[in-house]
């Protein structure tokens, strides 16, 4: 019976222990530099970060092979901010001029945001563009 206990006692401490250690060890936020933040923070320039704005229309360029894609990224609050960004791999499918982009990477000393990932944030096709049919005051009802 004593087995029983200390067996069921160390599993209890095991399992309270990952959670504890699996609970606080990724714990640091993500924080999204926009254009403006990351040209006005020097010491970041130097630092692997995520990058957010909007794909600048007209800026987007592609090699012959479509794995190296050249674009600026442009400030949402401020289109006269930009940052230049170069990315070598699969560009995402859902990647077009004017869409919202995240762009992981670092500077490098020619003034190029070298990306490592790119995720776009398309707008979904689900949202409504305004009262959905059988809303209150639509003047529709529900069972059509």
């Amino acid at each position: 019976m004593k087995v029983k206990w200390t067996v069921g006692l160390i599993i209890v401490v095991g399992a309270l222990a990952l959670f504890f250690l699996s609970s606080t060890g990724n714990s640091k936020p993500v924080y999204y530099y926009s254009p403006t933040e990351f040209h006005a923070d020097t010491a970041k320039q130097r630092d692997r970060v995520k990058l957010k704005g909007i794909i600048q229309p007209g800026s987007v360029k592609t090699s012959q092979n479509h794995l190296d894609l050249w674009f600026n990224v442009q400030d949402e609050k401020d289109p006269s901010k930009t940052i230049p960004v170069h990315y070598q791999g699969a560009i995402p499918d859902a990647f077009q001029e004017g869409l919202q982009i995240v762009v992981d990477g670092r500077m490098d000393g020619q003034g190029t945001f070298q990306g490592r990932e790119l995720i776009v944030k398309c707008p979904s096709k689900y949202e409504s563009k305004g009262k959905a049919p059988g809303a209150a005051g639509d003047g529709k009802g529900s069972n059509e």
